[in-house]
């Protein structure tokens, strides 16, 4: 029995060091904060839902760090309940927490491999404050179209374009409050739906000051 629990702790441990996936569509609790992503998968013949890939987020402070597993699984958006903190995405982690430098992407049945891309690493960094959603973008996984004989390669972007982060929360608030959904998604809904409108009203407000400032031809 003892050899069996310091198994389970030991499979504990390792399984920490890979990051936290943090709760989804959970009502906010004091000091709770959330981010806001999407997910899409493109083949040459169009969008897929069958697609999964997962990103690193972390803040600083090194053994203090907040790690976070997002899991993206395609044609969602997820509310995902995180730490307030000054986040980077991040490559995810071994079960020994080292970093992975390939990113897998799994589409159709398929498993496509890739250097973890620079554009997610230059990504500033997210200051996620206490209460408040941040709302990142949509994550776009695309296959491109392979030349006979050639594997078919893949690119990963992060779409955090305006019209990209208001369609990201104008879907959320709307599936959210669809009477279909379970009762706890429409609970959480109405818990978090301040916050979304106030996240909505910030990227109206930031459109907004780019048609003002848009520099003349």
């Amino acid at each position: 029995m003892r050899k069996a629990a310091l198994l389970v702790a030991a499979m504990a441990a390792l399984s920490a060091c890979q990051g936290t996936i943090p709760e989804r569509d959970a009502p906010p609790e004091q000091a709770i904060s959330a981010i806001l992503i999407g997910s899409r998968f493109l083949l040459p013949s169009g969008e897929t839902r069958n697609g999964l890939t997962h990103v690193g987020f972390e803040s600083g402070g090194g053994r203090r760090a907040e790690v976070y597993r997002l899991p993206l699984s395609g044609g969602e958006h997820f509310l995902y309940l995180v730490e307030p903190g000054v986040y980077r995405i991040a490559p995810t982690r071994s079960l020994f927490g080292f970093y992975q430098p390939q990113m897998k992407v799994v589409i159709e049945e398929r498993t496509y491999q890739l250097a973890f891309p620079r554009d997610l690493l230059r990504q500033p960094p997210y200051s996620v404050r206490p209460t408040k959603i941040m709302v990142m973008g949509i994550l776009e996984a695309r296959v491109m179209t392979a030349l006979p004989g050639q594997r078919p390669q893949i690119r990963v972007t992060l779409d955090d374009s305006i019209a990209a982060r208001r369609k990201l929360v104008q879907d959320t608030i709307r599936d959210m409050m669809d009477p279909r959904q379970a009762s706890a998604t429409r609970e959480s809904a109405i818990t978090w739906s301040r916050a979304l409108q106030n996240s909505l009203m910030d990227i109206l407000s930031e459109e907004q000051q780019r048609v003002l400032y848009k520099p003349a031809p």
